[in-house]
């Protein structure tokens, strides 16, 4: 009969738990507004909980916390501060409480309000109406029917404020006062290979190259020091042992400048070596200084194109992109068909040269026309450059000072006006044109007008049209990416090919060989076809010339498709053929049939691979183990001989990427390593990483080793606490979280997501808060062995919260000290608290204990 009763007891004090969780949870949402429209008294009433609605030990739980609505204390608080839904970075916020019959409030001031968006007539209207306004004052103060929301548990402020009081911003709008300008770092991104042939071929000769990339910076103070540059290697010729050829080594850098953004006119400064964009006049290095717009700090919704490169591999190779003679971007690829998608150009106009150094070596080599599309600008929106300094070019020994500029500018809604000028000391070029938003797509047409003198022959002026036209078909999703025609007069120059003359001159070379172009022809479409019939996608060029009797055509076309999980393509590609054994340069068509069936198991994926051509034919798979190593592996043969084989693997470590291949023919032997990865030095130390890096953030998590980093495949938090994102999209808003599910039992987290948007560049940093302790559950009951009420706090000797009351009379504890006494308040008056001396020194050296769990008695 004793038991049945305590059995119905345990079950009544129960229910009371739940009865007082729920009475305050549900009189919660009423109560939390800190500001009330005019219906409601601004001042909040006094709300009181009848305890004879509460049941047992349930009448000790504390809620005069919750009398005024409102449970915050007084304080200071570093909050997530939204307007309207939109976040707007994270403030110190200060609650304040008048008095006792008061909620604890924030104030506004008029600077805080126009940096949220707020319009200041909005603003002034409300002084004007309050003469003996201060300059913090309650949010309905300053706008009518405004008001916030506060959430403890998430310590974020909802800030809600009329549409009509808003200034109007485009969707995925980043207010410029919270972008971040980063701290004080420095860092190395590097692409680095190496590989050894021994051709059976060519009298057993060995070759050994080598080739890194190089990506390196350093903030300080918002200006970024940035250089980029391409080292390559190569041995000498050991066969002939009479006269062995020396080997070769050689450095170019691209690019070396300072920068810094200016978000007031959304431009950047760059002082150095660069180079212009290429959406007027064709992209060109420069030593100077530039100014340019930067329509990365536009919204989502105002941005337009980036382009790709598609080609094939037959073997492990290596593929090198040049503009205007100048490696840009270099990388190693498996057989089969690649997409580079992931190229970071130095200009935005021109034509891209791309060859594939097959292991075999044989050399592949097609151009990519590389323009930009139409670029309508929305009403009243601007873009600009203006660069002025020495023309830099590795082919050209001449180095003239000019200054370029250029102005486009939204007229309305359907036009868009642009102009531009380029001013040498023997070169000029003046550029007008507009573009037209027409029913039927995207039009533009510019001319361009130059005059080139030239020392040794007469002074020649000419013309250059440029049509262009994009257009995004909806109803038959067709995408006319670019479609351009230029026509130019015969003594129509570039710039480049002004100067190339000049220097050519000077040398007392013909410049037969420089191509005057009459006409050009662009295209790059893609076609979605309907009823799942698939894709296709051709881009291709046709140019021709005053003074050559040739035309150079390049195209691709393809078809894919899948069927059930089976993928399948048809394409076509003209390229350029170089066999550097017999010293031969071919022009042909080369046609694929490529197949692709994917198959995954647990963590685990394989992809099995066909590659069909005219002359040859490619089985391989490849496939990856977790989230840090793939691998890969085929086997072709050229018109049925010659079969070659293919192995290669790549692993992701902590601190880079490694990677090797190998490749094997009756003809050839190659092997290849390879590594990749990101150094960054700041103050705390230096962290390496497997990728490389441009806009970064630095995570820091005090004794959280193990967390993991969800923004990047493999990543987490190390032993110092830092983990470093190599990549971030700069200007807009990006969510940072951590999965503490790796990490020590010992440690937890405070807050696992946070928000921040950096700058262009910018290596920002993130902490996240951490408490650190052994997990300490203490079941307890009073002398007279009744539970402890629920929502009771505990505090260690030293006066620190380290834990609360949670359901069945269960403390639970979080810290450092084995052995302490705590003390359990539900109230100020001496009745209302009590202590529990506990001691499990011996239970904490079991490391493989997760929770520690006690008995005590509080008195």
């Amino acid at each position: 009969m004793q038991k049945k009763q305590q059995s119905l007891k345990w079950v009544k004090r129960h229910i009371s738990y739940y009865i007082a969780c729920g009475v305050i949870t549900l009189s919660m949402p009423a109560l939390v507004h800190a500001a009330e429209t005019e219906e409601k008294p601004t001042v909040a009433e006094e709300a009181e909980f009848d305890s004879a609605f509460l049941i047992g030990d349930a009448k000790k739980i504390d809620v005069d916390r919750f009398k005024f609505g409102n449970p915050i204390l007084p304080g200071e608080y570093n909050l997530d501060v939204y307007v309207n839904g939109n976040w707007f970075g994270k403030h110190r916020i200060v609650f304040k409480a008048l008095d006792n019959k008061e909620n604890a409030f924030t104030c506004f001031s008029e600077n805080s309000l126009i940096q949220y968006g707020v319009k200041p007539d909005a603003l002034k209207k409300q002084a004007d109406a309050l003469p003996n306004v201060a300059p913090c004052q309650k949010i309905e103060q300053w706008i009518d029917d405004a008001y916030y929301e506060y959430d403890s548990s998430r310590l974020r402020i909802d800030i809600s404020i009329p549409q009509i009081a808003m200034q109007k911003n485009a969707q995925g709008y980043v207010d410029p006062s919270v972008w971040d300008r980063g701290i004080n770092a420095a860092f190395l991104s590097y692409n680095a290979s190496a590989y050894k042939t021994f051709d059976r071929m060519q009298g057993r000769q060995e070759r050994t190259n080598a080739f890194t990339s190089i990506n390196a910076g350093a903030n300080l103070a918002g200006w970024q020091f940035r250089h980029n540059g391409q080292w390559q290697w190569q041995d000498g010729d050991q066969s002939n042992n009479e006269n062995p050829s020396e080997s070769q080594s050689s450095y170019d850098a691209v690019s070396t400048y300072v920068q810094r953004a200016f978000p007031k006119y959304r431009a950047v400064l760059t002082l150095g070596d660069s180079y212009t964009d290429g959406e007027i006049f064709d992209s060109f290095g420069y030593r100077g200084v530039d100014i340019s717009s930067d329509d990365r700090m536009l919204p989502n919704s105002m941005i337009g194109y980036a382009p790709r490169i598609r080609g094939n591999a037959k073997t492990n190779a290596k593929v090198e992109v040049r503009q205007q003679g100048q490696l840009i971007y270099q990388t190693t690829v498996a057989p089969g068909n690649f997409e580079i998608n992931d190229l970071y150009p130095t200009g935005f106009g021109g034509e891209l040269e791309v060859a594939i150094l097959e292991a075999s070596g044989e050399i592949q080599r097609f151009n990519v026309p590389y323009a930009s599309v139409v670029q309508m600008l929305r009403p009243g929106m601007s873009r600009y450059s203006i660069t002025a300094g020495q023309f830099r070019d590795k082919d050209i020994d001449l180095d003239p000072w000019i200054v370029q500029a250029k102005y486009q500018r939204g007229l309305n809604n359907y036009i868009t006006a642009f102009t531009g000028v380029q001013s040498a000391e023997d070169y000029t070029a003046v550029t007008l044109g507009s573009a037209f938003a027409t029913p039927v797509g995207a039009i533009s047409l510019d001319v361009t007008h130059s005059q080139a003198d030239f020392k040794k022959r007469d002074s020649e002026s000419g013309q250059s049209y440029r049509l262009s036209y994009s257009k995004l078909i909806t109803p038959t999703n067709t995408n006319l990416t670019l479609a351009a025609y230029r026509y130019s007069t015969e003594n129509f120059y570039k710039l480049r090919d002004a100067l190339m003359i000049q220097d050519l001159d000077d040398k007392g070379i013909s410049s037969s060989h420089v191509g005057k172009q009459r006409s050009e022809f662009q295209i790059t479409l893609n076609q979605g076809l309907p009823d799942k019939w698939g894709n296709v996608y051709a881009t291709g060029s046709w140019v021709d010339y005053w003074n050559r009797q040739e035309t150079t055509r390049q195209y691709q076309i393809g078809y894919s498709n899948t069927y059930s999980s089976l993928t399948y393509g048809l394409s076509a590609i003209k390229r350029v053929v170089e066999d550097t054994a017999t010293k031969r340069t071919t022009n042909d068509t080369e046609y694929m049939l490529t197949l692709s069936l994917p198959w995954t198991f647990k963590k685990n994926s394989v992809n099995f691979n066909s590659i069909t051509t005219q002359d040859s034919t490619t089985f391989g798979m490849s496939g990856t183990v977790g989230d840090r190593f793939n691998y890969g592996t085929s086997v072709s043969d050229t018109y049925g001989s010659n079969p070659s084989m293919n192995v290669n693997a790549q692993y992701r470590t902590n601190f880079a990427t490694v990677g090797g291949s190998y490749s094997v023919s009756d003809q050839y032997q190659q092997a290849m390593l390879s590594a990749r990865g990101n150094v960054v030095a700041h103050s705390k130390g230096v962290l390496f990483g497997p990728d490389q890096g441009q806009t970064m953030v630095l995570v820091y998590a005090p004794e959280a080793a193990g967390a993991k980093v969800n923004n990047a495949t493999g990543l987490s938090i190390n032993k110092s606490g830092y983990a470093v994102i190599p990549y971030v999209t700069p200007y807009r808003l990006n969510d940072i979280t951590l999965d503490p599910q790796n990490m020590s039992t010992n440690v937890e987290l405070e807050e696992t997501s946070q928000r921040i948007a950096p700058y262009a560049g910018a290596i920002s940093q993130v902490s996240f808060a951490t408490k650190s302790g052994k997990a300490i559950y203490i079941h307890g009951l009073t002398s007279e062995s009744q539970t402890l009420p629920f929502a009771a706090e505990a505090y260690s000797s030293q006066g620190e919260n380290v834990g609360m009351v949670a359901q069945g009379s269960m403390v639970y504890l979080r810290t450092n000290q084995t052995a302490d006494t705590v003390t359990i308040k539900w109230g100020d008056d001496a009745t209302e608290q009590c202590r529990i001396q506990y001691d499990v020194t011996k239970q904490a050296e079991d490391k493989n204990l997760t929770m520690i769990t006690t008995e005590g008695v509080c008195q």
